[in-house]
């Protein structure tokens, strides 16, 4: 049975990829930071629903040395793993005159730095496999200056994925998801006219749904000659910037 590690994985989209690859017989390693609560819960779920085993592990991504510890703790508990998932993020958003430059740093940090360390530390249980960062359709269309920091973010980790595409090739692929906007958390408080407005521009007229996106992640994990590849999933998006 194979075995794949998800950062930011106690709930959202992270708890959803967590579900679809226990569904189709893989062990679950989760990585949470705050969710403790959450992550516990869907241990249970996704261990007694699927019968398969489930591993938590509380780091927070941004933390060099706790990264590293985690990932020794996971080879000493566990040994090597198949699958790497970098889906941990935040997003800060306001406005560019308020937005300070430890909020820039902190989004930074965790979207960017984090997927660089899971990266660079898994690489001691990950000895063949793949890698699967979460970018953003952001950073292709449209943006909006209140998240300047995510994009940014987000076009640094489509970046790294590129550079470690072919520096871990042949033996391990790295791929990403950019998607567009999404039914989780941090979208369900959108105001109605704005939310009107972004479907407007989406060909299909709605939001992913987050099982949407965690199944694109699964093909990228499952077809073993997908490598350096950014999969775009935002319904088809109008207005292309770039």
């Amino acid at each position: 049975m194979k075995t794949v590690f998800i950062s930011g994985a106690s709930r959202g989209l992270g708890a959803i990829i967590a579900k679809t690859f226990a569904s189709n017989n893989y062990n679950i390693i989760i990585n949470y930071n705050k969710s403790e609560h959450e992550a516990i819960n869907l241990k249970k779920d996704l261990e007694s629903k699927y019968n398969i085993k489930c591993y938590l592990y509380k780091c927070d991504v941004s933390d060099e040395l706790k990264v590293k510890e985690m990932f020794l703790k996971i080879k000493d508990e566990i040994g090597n793993i198949d699958c790497v998932i970098n889906n941990a993020g935040i997003s800060l958003d306001n406005s560019l005159t308020d937005k300070t430059s430890d909020e820039f740093m902190k989004v930074i940090s965790v979207n960017l730095l984090g997927t660089y360390l899971i990266s660079k530390y898994s690489l001691e249980v990950l000895k063949k496999g793949c890698i699967i960062n979460v970018a953003s359709n952001n950073v292709y269309v449209g943006s909006y200056i209140e998240s300047i920091d995510y994009d940014a973010s987000k076009a640094g980790v489509i970046s790294l994925t590129h550079s470690l595409a072919r520096f871990l090739a042949p033996n391990i692929r790295v791929n990403a998801v950019a998607p567009g906007w999404i039914l989780t958390d941090m979208t369900k408080d959108l105001d109605l006219n704005f939310k009107k407005c972004e479907e407007d521009k989406i060909l299909l007229k709605r939001f992913a749904e987050p099982e949407e996106i965690a199944d694109a992640v699964y093909f990228l994990a499952s077809n073993e000659y997908v490598n350096d590849c950014i999969l775009r999933i935002d319904g088809g998006i109008k207005w292309i910037l770039i």
